[in-house]
């Protein structure tokens, strides 16, 4: 029992701690009053600038069925030139030709990409060629044609060698860097023309203001800028003709403490865009809500308060990073090319290395595998529901543990002028949408008591979904006070800084309060839920032990009685276990437990420990009314397997009244 708690909680409401989070009203509120259709943003920026600069991360269908698209409705804004990165300008006149013949040549479209990268066989990037071949197929004659401009040139890697230096590096690019051989024909192209164009290359290529943070050791800082970019160059020489915008992208982490990608704006984008129904949206970031989001990825290395606002001008949502799907493959693309001419031509053969065809085929295969190459954001995305809506608190700060997710599940027809009872879900990444987890599988929560308070089997209720900390999971969930109670020699063993007090210190002083101000919930403990599985059952039963004046119920699903998954045989964890239940398990006035387990998969292993759970449950007072141990012979251990009995704790801890 914790003493003060009440006068605590009531300081808390007032803590500054609160004010900490955001549900990023102020920028949902922006772009729903002021966000554009992408491709009429886009085509919006020609009434005032000249280039469009477009950066793109590569490989991402989405984004290349979008420019493809917007090729009539630049035309018809006085746009006839797309200048693309994605080709060599060597072949200009038999790109030209190509566009404006009378019958495409899916060869020499191929042939464009072969000969500026072999590594390009990507059907969406030809694609542009054809999508601009049967427009111009549709301009009257004599009218002026749309064309598609290559920048690039083709290099010559037949001599590269290692280390790289000036020497070998200018032997590749015998034509000059190629960012300066891009500007230049931009120039020539383009603004000698006293025409108008959209540039489309990488995002790196489209920096303007930004300038690339570099690594310098002999600086008393550390830092050096490269503004070598087409975009730096650009705006050097024509500052009032220059617009960039970004696609939606992830960025390289700066820490990688989350894995080698980060979501732009430290998450926030992601956030406000499913606020906004993931819509596809163009907006600007200068000088706009949006703009001023912190991002602390590896672009604001060198620079203090780096925000959104200071790398790009504008930005383009097409979908979230799990909708996102990788190019197609063209399967004729090699055809009766020769490997030998093949890997003489291959670039950055360094660190781009092959045995033969099939193996390079699958490694450009490979990098269209967004699922895969994404999977860090992906796994951070915000969940989609089949109903009601999910707020997402992004790395929700703690003064006991590290951020994390939390995920604040809201059923449909939610209203502030009803009160709900809440569930706190441990695990809360695997909750909702299996599209965003590990192994691909989910609870499926919002649809099961979506469905329950429906047919008014539960109360009315909201889920806190906490997600783990990755590497913490393990030391947050096994409960403190057993853990304490092992052998010193086996703690050793164990190695592990074992943190849960403070995790349930963050739920108790800290989250709880936070919802209970912010969201119209019925905070008594009858109407205070905790749950989990696994490790998750653990520290759900210690949740209910600690604060049983917080918590009125609690479900564990297949819980992890044996604690040491290394050696499931060994008993002296799960007896800790036990003589903590004898010790601390509260009365059954006013609470109520749930146990289940499987019989398969580690599973097997917890029914012997929850027999001697039952046992103290029992020797408690706890009778059918307040206690519930299920058996599911043939189940796993699997969120498969907990989505399909969800229904049961839940009709038996929260029944309607």
């Amino acid at each position: 029992m914790k003493n003060n708690l009440i006068l605590f909680s009531i300081l808390i409401l007032f803590s500054p701690f609160l004010n900490s989070q955001t549900t990023y009203q102020p920028e949902y509120n922006y772009i729903r009053d002021n966000g554009i259709e992408p491709s009429t943003y886009l085509v919006s920026k020609f009434q005032r600038y000249d280039l469009v600069l477009l950066g793109e991360d590569h490989g991402i269908k989405n984004h290349l069925d979008f420019v493809q698209d917007l090729i009539p409705q630049l035309y018809r804004n006085g746009v006839t030139n797309l200048c693309m990165e994605f080709g060599a300008f060597e072949m200009q006149a038999r790109l030209d030709s190509l566009l404006n013949a009378d019958k495409y040549d899916e060869q020499t479209a191929r042939d464009m990409m072969f000969y500026y990268n072999v590594g390009w066989a990507y059907k969406e990037y030809t694609d542009i060629y054809r999508k601009v071949w049967e427009f111009n197929k549709t301009l009257p004659a004599g009218k002026k044609k749309f064309r598609i401009v290559n920048i690039s040139y083709q290099y010559d890697w037949s001599e590269f060698g290692l280390p790289r230096n000036p020497e070998n590096m200018s032997k590749v690019f015998y034509r000059g860097t190629p960012d300066d051989f891009r500007t230049r024909i931009i120039e020539k192209e383009v603004i000698e023309k006293n025409e108008k164009a959209l540039i489309y290359m990488g995002l790196v290529h489209v920096f303007t203001k930004y300038k690339m943070p570099v690594l310098k050791m002999n600086n008393d800082d550390f830092c050096d800028y490269d503004t070598g970019f087409v975009g730096n160059r650009l705006y050097r020489k024509y500052p009032d003709k220059v617009f960039n915008i970004m696609f939606h992208l992830p960025f390289e982490a700066k820490t990688k403490a989350k894995g080698f990608w980060g979501s732009p704006a430290d998450g926030a984008i992601e956030v406000i865009m499913n606020m906004n129904g993931n819509k596809p949206v163009g907006f600007d970031l200068d000088n706009t809500p949006l703009g001023r989001l912190p991002d602390n990825s590896v672009f604001s290395m060198c620079y203090n308060d780096f925000r959104m606002e200071d790398f790009f001008d504008g930005y383009i949502f097409i979908s979230p990073f799990k909708n996102m799907t990788g190019c197609t493959m063209d399967s004729l693309f090699f055809k009766g090319r020769d490997w030998k001419e093949i890997k003489r031509q291959m670039p950055d053969p360094d660190w781009h290395t092959a045995g033969n065809l099939d193996d390079y085929y699958k490694q450009i295969s490979d990098y269209v595998d967004i699922k895969k190459r994404y999977a860090d954001v992906i796994r951070n995305s915000v969940p989609t529901v089949a109903t009601g809506t999910i707020e997402r608190y992004t790395d929700f700060a703690s003064t006991h543990v590290q951020p994390r997710n939390v995920d604040v599940w809201l059923p449909e027809g939610y209203s502030p002028s009803r009160k709900y009872s809440v569930i706190y879900m441990h695990d809360g990444q695997a909750l909702f949408d299996k599209h965003i987890t590990w192994n691909s599988q989910e609870w499926d929560a919002d649809s099961i008591v979506g469905r329950l308070v429906v047919d008014k089997k539960i109360k009315d209720c909201i889920i806190v979904g906490i997600w783990n900390n990755g590497k913490f999971r393990y030391p947050e969930y096994f409960p403190q006070k057993p853990y304490e109670s092992l052998p010193e020699d086996l703690r050793k063993r164990m190695d592990v800084e074992v943190q849960s007090d403070n995790y349930l210190r963050f739920i108790v002083e800290e989250l709880k309060p936070y919802i209970d101000k912010h969201y119209s919930t019925k905070p008594d403990r009858e109407n205070t839920i905790v749950m989990g599985s696994s490790m998750g059952g653990l520290i759900s039963v210690y949740a209910i032990c600690e604060y049983p004046e917080i918590f009125g119920a609690a479900a564990c699903l297949s819980t992890h009685w044996i604690g040491d998954s290394g050696n499931p045989e060994n008993n002296e964890i799960p007896q800790a276990f036990v003589n903590y239940l004898k010790s601390y398990l509260p009365s059954p006035d006013g609470h109520k437990i749930y146990f289940d387990y499987g019989t398969e998969g580690i599973d097997k292993y917890y029914k012997t420990h929850q027999l001697l759970v039952d046992d103290v449950m029992q020797q408690k007072g706890y009778t059918s009314k307040e206690w519930l141990t299920k058996e599911f012979i043939g189940k796993d251990h699997s969120e498969s397997a907990w989505n399909e009995r969800l229904h049961i704790p839940l009709e038996f801890l929260i029944p309607q009244e």
